[in-house]
């Protein structure tokens, strides 16, 4: 009892003292669950890596752990947060997950901009800076203009792409700042490696 009681001294050592185990023996073995296509029933599909995929839920796109791609953890999301979705078929879920990947994808293309919509927006804004207008007239002259030209010259279709250029005031504003960093920083290195400035 009094071995119990007693501080241990951690520079004097007895003999009748047991060896500490090691932490790694007391660590759990990690299990990777993988995804079950019979999962769907519950409402999940997975996102992530193939190797750990994690359950996504189809009806709201909460993320849920690896340790919980178990039947009974999915059922009781579904039945907990959706119970209006309990009773449903496996067809209702596919759907859901079909037309949410359509949404994705539809949401991807309308975000993302084009590497030419982009060019043309730092031409834009270097024109801008040039003639040392305000920054606002890219989105009151420029764009409306190129717009009504295109329009004219090439037909409604194209006045789409041509409105995915950015010209905002304060994108103008950061396109012009980006370009002047750049120069900046091409310069300082030219005059690094410049020989006439080593001492």
């Amino acid at each position: 009892m009094d071995k119990f009681l007693r501080r241990k001294d951690s520079s004097s050592s007895t003999d009748d003292e047991e060896p500490r185990t090691s932490v790694t023996k007391n660590l759990k073995k990690v299990v990777k669950r993988k995804y079950d296509e019979d999962y769907i029933k519950y409402g999940f599909s997975w996102c992530g890596d193939e190797t750990a995929p994690r359950p996504q839920c189809i009806i709201c796109g909460d993320q849920l752990s690896n340790e919980s791609m178990v039947p009974s953890k999915l059922k009781r999301h579904l039945y907990s947060s959706h119970p209006s979705c309990a009773n449903k078929d496996k067809q209702y879920f596919k759907r859901c997950l079909e037309q949410n990947k359509k949404q994705k994808k539809f949401m991807k293309s309308a975000v993302t901009v084009s590497e030419k919509a982009l060019e043309a927006s730092y031409h834009v804004a270097k024109l801008i800076a040039r003639q040392k207008k305000p920054h606002t007239v890219g989105e009151t002259l420029i764009k409306p203009a190129c717009m009504k030209i295109v329009r004219l010259m090439l037909g409604p279709n194209e006045v789409k792409e041509v409105n995915k250029v950015s010209l905002f005031a304060d994108t103008v504003k950061r396109r012009i700042h980006d370009m002047s960093s750049d120069i900046l920083g091409t310069l300082i290195k030219k005059l690094l490696s410049a020989e006439k400035f080593d001492d």
